[in-house]
């Protein structure tokens, strides 16, 4: 018995160096977690905070048209121009200028509605001191609302496929705001 036993243990640690021998290499062949397959945290954009001349905030409830003047404040542009609430704008022009994009996947263009994004929640264009423009298009959060599904810089023409693209979640919180959080209130209000 004892032979039939020291067999089954010899051939249990053979099967368990085989395995252990073919797990190691494997784990050679996959490339590390810094190598440069790994992507890198993109920003949303690639500018400055102080490179924003003008941004338009298109949301269902309302439109909204900034504008900083050569004083380096903000105003809310209408027919005559209101001091915007500072804190507000630059909040999400943070965000913006620092915020980072996850993963994107391309999906056909019909499917725009399954990412909050036909229509979208809110539109941001962003117009640039010398001139560039981008936009913004947000969507519905992700199925575990850490995120947003958003499109940026999308194509002024219509095409077959979409980018979606993951963002932080705070640019809804930046957006999704009453008018009056947009306006600086006057002190004894």
């Amino acid at each position: 018995m004892s032979t039939g036993i020291r067999k089954k243990t010899l051939i249990l640690l053979a099967t368990a160096a085989i395995l252990g021998g073919g797990l190691y290499l494997f784990e050679q062949q996959l490339p590390s977690p810094n190598s440069s397959d790994t992507q890198a945290p993109k920003p949303l954009f690639n500018f400055q905070e102080t490179d924003v001349a003008a941004l338009k905030i298109i949301a269902p409830d309302y439109s909204l048209n900034l504008k900083k003047l050569t004083t380096g404040t903000w105003v809310i542009d209408r027919e005559k121009q209101t001091p915007a609430e500072e804190g507000t704008v630059v909040f999400l022009l943070n965000l913006l200028a620092t915020g980072q994009r996850d993963r994107s996947l391309d999906v056909p263009t019909e499917r725009a509605k399954d990412y909050g994004l036909a229509p979208p929640m809110a539109t941001i264009e962003i117009t640039l001191k010398d001139g560039q423009q981008h936009r913004l298009r947000l969507g519905d959060p992700t199925f575990d609302g850490l995120k947003l599904y958003a499109e940026i810089d999308p194509p002024t023409q219509p095409q077959e496929k979409m980018t979606v693209t993951l963002v932080p979640l705070d640019l809804k919180n930046a957006v999704q705001r009453p008018l009056q959080e947009w306006e600086r209130q006057q002190a004894g209000n």
